[in-house]
């Protein structure tokens, strides 16, 4: 355990402290060296930081099952054992972006409300578990890994934040996860102790995709949508992976990190001559959502939650992401499309602007598209 700073503030990494005998792991996958895929498409206001930090990240890390006997639990799901914060790199918590956030979690530790719970109980989510493509990208992964782990999912109880939003209960729901293994908490007030934790890592490490992530697709639908025995009635006019969509990024005052193409209605309009339907994901059910990105051949749309939808596109798909060339947004769509089999590629705009703003060059939107449907004509 590492010890306290001048402020009494101590952290450690959550791998070390395992090693150093404070709990079990069970390794479900081994990590590796490999260089990152290039983008299929990659064209815009592309600048050489910018594919540094595309190109730098050359190892995917492993995926594990901690167990962790007397654990404390807080906000959206930091980790203390024994009073020291759990950083994990695993988890996507470092100590060079959430340092500050824990030290002001462990200053306040002692006033919170301590909540016991004496049966087994698993952490699911982390940071923004408000936001859908966390839930798509970080948290639903991780019921794959218990699975791969041994452990039927729907007779484990979960630790849950009260203001998880709707939408991830109606996932677990379909997942076989029911209102009663829930395990509800106030992060702002409460401190979970867990006479045993199970925490389950990722599968994506910044912006690397584990070659699990495919797996853990197949694992997700067929648990939540299992294929019917027999086909009956007429097929659909629509052949499977036919569906050109373009997704329209949410005007959700509630969503964070904003990020607006100025060019929208451009992008929309041109998606239209070409073909595209122009959905807005959020406003259709789970399952309808998840039916819509199955049908989808070309998906392209703003980087964000609902791009990432294409997690349960068939393999094949091509998805085009259009973002901003700062460096602090990462590659995770590509990385994610590629361990999918998916084509992957990034139209490239201005930096965003002191209200979010970004803008990408008409004669971009117009390649794009150009690109798209060259690759259909193979």
């Amino acid at each position: 355990m590492a010890a306290p700073d001048e402020t009494g503030f101590a952290a450690a990494e959550l791998g070390d402290t395992v090693a150093a005998g404070r709990g079990c792991r069970t390794e479900l996958s081994l990590s590796f060296r490999d260089w990152v895929r290039p983008p299929d498409l990659m064209i815009g206001a592309v600048h050489a930081e910018l594919m540094r930090v595309y190109f730098e990240q050359t190892i995917v890390l492993g995926t594990t099952l901690y167990a962790l006997a007397d654990a404390e639990v807080a906000a959206e799901g930091v980790v203390f054992l024994d009073g020291v914060a759990q950083y994990c790199n695993q988890l996507n918590t470092f100590p060079v972006t959430q340092g500050h956030h824990f030290q002001l979690l462990a200053a306040r530790r002692a006033a919170l409300r301590r909540v016991s719970v004496a049966e087994p109980v698993v952490l699911l989510t982390g940071l923004g578990h408000r936001m859908y493509g966390h839930w798509l990208v970080d948290f639903l992964p991780k019921l794959f890994l218990l699975h791969r782990a041994g452990h039927d999912i729907a007779r484990l109880r979960y630790l849950l934040p009260t203001d998880t939003p709707d939408f991830a209960r109606v996932w677990l729901g379909l997942l076989g996860i029911g209102a009663d293994r829930i395990v509800a908490y106030d992060r702002e007030r409460d401190l979970v102790a867990c006479r045993e934790l199970l925490v389950p890592t990722a599968l994506r490490f910044s912006g690397r995709a584990s070659p699990l992530m495919r797996e853990a697709r197949r694992f997700l639908l067929r648990r939540a949508f299992p294929p019917p025995r027999w086909r009956l009635g007429r097929r659909s006019a629509t052949p499977p992976g036919a569906r050109r969509l373009l997704i329209s990024r949410s005007d959700n005052a509630g969503t964070l990190n904003r990020r607006t193409l100025a060019e929208r209605a451009a992008l929309e309009a041109r998606a239209l001559a070409r073909g595209f339907e122009i959905v807005r994901p959020e406003r259709l059910s789970v399952p309808e959502q998840v039916a819509l990105f199955r049908s989808a051949g070309t998906v392209v749309g703003e980087y964000g939650s609902g791009l990432h939808g294409s997690l349960f596109a068939p393999s094949g798909a091509t998805v085009v992401a259009f973002r901003d060339n700062g460096i602090e947004l990462g590659f995770l769509q590509s990385s994610i499309d590629h361990a999918l089999g998916h084509t992957s590629g990034y139209v490239f705009g201005t930096a965003r602007d002191a209200q979010g703003f970004f803008s990408v060059r008409p004669q971009d939107i117009d390649f794009a598209f150009d690109w798209i449907d060259a690759r259909g004509l193979r």
